[in-house]
């Protein structure tokens, strides 16, 4: 910890002292006493993941000598154990044909990731994509709230006559029940990587993770489901999980997800800094002020933080597995919305770093 703290101090000292709503939080933060769980706010009601456990996750990953099917149990578990306990309503359920795992409720992460050993130990049959989405609406229909359902994928399925695609169906559940798909996508064809992105576009709020990405950032799964209270400075977390570095809130203009020449100058240091240090990685939290509608603010918030990846992505080839983009629409001002100053303080890209 001694040697995360003066990191912390000299990378303060350097790039200056800003409030910070987004840091990178695990379950283990709170385990050590770093922080509290007052400290986060939850931006999700319930939480539902929906594992392929079709012969299509067979394949065997080359680099790693497992099965896709090990990887996703074993990414799901660490994932699950990681996240804080906020009062999530979490359900797990496998649709390679249609099971209940664990039924949705008000559980603790852990206990949901102790029920995984429910599943089978090894992946077979097809992948009812279609009717697996009609079971899950029978699911949705009995909750409230904003729900996050994570979806293991490889965009096929059996089609059916007189039934939506995928897509149209992703689309129709998230108008109807406030549902933000994260599709983890291991797709192989360029077709099937098509119809993943499809499904993706149902709101603002969904998004396409690589299945790679997932297995080795825990924070893809987590992430988007809490952010820290804009009032509280967290100083210091984990060493194995974070490196203190701090960098300056990034701004932008009304309506606008462009860099400013002040935001690529910071940005380059953080490339630099990135690129030296192979196992660190950046977490991206994009906000707006309230001026927009809800949906429109979600898009604008999202537009900035992916700025940002692109930013590093162009420019240091920093991927998906070293940046990781977040985004909470207006939630979590920094600022009175009440004035233009308020305001202009909101419509912000937050980063922390973490990985040392």
């Amino acid at each position: 910890m001694g040697l995360t703290l003066a990191v912390l101090a000299i990378l303060v000292f350097a790039f200056g002292s800003t409030v910070q709503a987004g840091e990178i939080i695990f379950a283990e933060d709170i385990k050590q006493n770093v922080i509290t769980t007052e400290v986060l706010v939850r931006a999700a009601d319930n939480v539902i993941v929906l594992v392929d456990s079709s012969s299509s996750m067979g394949e065997t990953d080359k680099n790693r000598a497992k099965m896709n099917y090990e990887l996703e149990r074993e990414a799901l578990s660490g994932g699950l154990q990681r996240l804080p306990d906020l009062g999530y309503n979490i359900g797990v359920y496998r649709f390679t044909p249609w099971e209940v795992v664990y039924p949705i409720q008000k559980t603790s992460p852990a206990a949901v990731a102790a029920a995984l050993s429910k599943l089978p130990d090894k992946p077979a049959g097809p992948t009812p994509l279609l009717q697996g989405l009609d079971e899950l609406e029978k699911v949705l229909k009995g909750l409230t709230g904003k729900t996050y359902v994570y979806l293991f994928t490889d965009g096929g399925y059996i089609k059916l006559k007189n039934v939506p695609s995928p897509s149209g169906k992703t689309a129709m559940l998230a108008h109807d029940y406030d549902v933000c798909f994260q599709l983890i996508d291991y797709s192989a064809q360029e077709r099937e990587k098509r119809i993943v992105a499809d499904m993706a576009k149902a709101n603002y709020c969904s998004r396409v993770i690589p299945f790679d990405s997932y297995v080795n950032q825990p924070y893809y799964g987590i992430g988007p489901l809490f952010y820290t209270r804009w009032d509280t400075e967290i100083e210091s977390m984990s060493e194995k999980i974070v490196a203190g570095y701090k960098v300056k809130n990034l701004l932008f203009d009304v309506d606008q997800y462009d860099l400013t020449p002040a935001a690529k100058e910071e940005l380059a240091e953080v490339g630099k800094f990135l690129t030296a240090h192979p196992k660190a990685y950046a977490v991206l939290f994009g906000f707006t002020d309230d001026t927009g509608k809800p949906d429109y603010n979600m898009q604008l918030s999202r537009n900035r933080a992916e700025s940002v990846a692109d930013y590093f992505y162009y420019n240091f080839e920093l991927g998906p597995d070293r940046v990781i983009p977040l985004w909470y629409g207006a939630a979590n001002p920094i600022a009175s919305n009440d004035t233009d100053a308020g305001r202009a303080k909101n419509r912000r890209v937050e980063i922390s770093i973490g990985g040392l």
